[in-house]
């Protein structure tokens, strides 16, 4: 068993749904183009039973900055959306929240253990991977404490914080998949190339 869920023999597997917050949703300040529905069909996909069965673990993880540096424009500049970025996802705020309806469907979850990862709290950090718990335990040793060997990534935005967390997952032995009809991106282009050889090249499988 782990965490009181079954164990398929020496593997197991967790769901990690990255950065659906309200600011990077429609209406906030750094919105993503379809994030809203993204939110919308893994909520739905969270109370399908056969859907979460397939795993052994639920982490979600959140962008929280405190100070994070260069990442936010500095007053009065214009973002370049590279470096430098809108203020978003600030600790504590509003726009920092996982989307209502996701959360709830999150709360609610109690077959498997659900882990809760925060990051850029003084830098960027696209990757959940450079985020803690409240415990402030890092995501990897998390996942290994669960018993996780596969992980499953979702969110927002494929092209940036999606694609970061997948790379350093396999980067850590992680047999890692993208599941592309749970994630919105920014670009367009960027997206399309990482869906059909660029996550690939990284070791990382999509569907």
């Amino acid at each position: 068993m782990v965490g009181g869920h079954y164990n398929r023999g020496v593997t197991g597997k967790a769901l990690i749904i990255v950065d659906v917050q309200y600011d990077f949703c429609e209406g906030g300040s750094l919105a993503v183009a379809g994030g809203t529905d993204v939110a919308d069909r893994l909520a739905a996909a969270l109370c399908d039973e056969d859907f979460l069965g397939h795993y052994d673990l639920l982490v979600t993880t959140q962008d929280w900055h405190i100070d994070p540096g260069e990442h936010f424009a500095a007053e009065g500049e214009e973002p370049d959306f590279r470096v430098s970025w809108p203020v978003h996802c600030v600790a504590e705020s509003s726009g920092a929240r996982i989307i209502a309806a996701l959360d709830d469907e999150v709360a609610r979850v109690h077959a498997i253990p659900v882990v809760r990862v925060f990051k850029g709290h003084y830098s960027a950090a696209y990757s959940g991977f450079e985020g803690v718990t409240d415990d402030e335990e890092r995501l990897l040793d998390s996942l290994r404490a669960h018993g996780i060997t596969d992980v499953d990534i979702v969110g927002i935005a494929t092209d940036y914080c999606v694609k970061q967390t997948a790379v350093h997952a396999a980067e850590a032995g992680l047999r890692t998949t993208v599941l592309k009809d749970f994630c919105v991106g920014i670009d367009a282009d960027a997206v399309a190339s990482l869906n059909a050889h660029g996550f690939a090249d990284a070791g990382i499988a999509v569907r």
